[in-house]
């Protein structure tokens, strides 16, 4: 019986270290276990609050720059914008007393989002109305580069009669812009 009894002690004090040890890496794993979830749920928030943050930093740049983004898109033409754009100078004209009308239009793209558009205007009224028609064209906000102005004086006999009744000026001025916007979006 010796030996049973020492095979029981053996297996008691095998049974005292495998079963905490057991119970230890049973309950160690489960520990690991919640901790990595635990861990992912912590990123998970943080990544919420820095997203969270990103948008509301992102929102408040984009309220704070609609006046700079307004003024920035007064200098292009958007495709969707030409007749207002023609209708402007057109008005311009009259704001100065000369007859503004486009007498071609043509565009011509770089690639997929912009381009240029060209345009010709015939300008016709008294010497000073044409000039500061010339300078404001300049000062438009768009990008417009003149490439060519002719500028003819004429007799008011040689007009046409729906212009001389408009201008009864002796010598009436005629001016022949062609232009190009250089800022011209879809």
């Amino acid at each position: 019986m010796n030996i049973s009894a020492h095979r029981k002690k053996y297996i008691y004090t095998a049974l005292l270290f495998v079963v905490p040890l057991a119970l230890y890496y049973i309950v160690f794993s489960d520990l690991q276990a919640v901790r990595k979830e635990a861990e992912i749920i912590e990123m998970a928030g943080a990544l919420d609050a820095d997203t969270l943050f990103f948008r509301t930093s992102l929102e408040s740049a984009l309220n704070d720059s609609l006046a700079d983004r307004s003024r920035l898109e007064a200098h292009f033409v958007r495709q969707d914008g030409v007749v207002d754009f023609i209708n402007g100078l057109e008005q311009m004209g009259t704001s100065t007393g000369v007859m503004a009308n486009i007498s071609s239009l043509g565009e011509s793209w770089k690639d997929e989002s912009g381009g240029s558009l060209s345009l010709s205007l015939h300008v016709t009224g008294d010497f000073a109305s044409v000039y500061k028609y010339l300078l404001l064209l300049e000062q438009v906000p768009q990008k417009l580069v003149l490439n060519d102005i002719q500028l003819v004086a004429t007799e008011n006999s040689a007009v046409p009669a729906s212009i001389k009744q408009a201008l009864p000026h002796t010598i009436v001025w005629v001016a022949d812009i062609r232009a190009t916007v250089i800022h011209y979006i879809k």
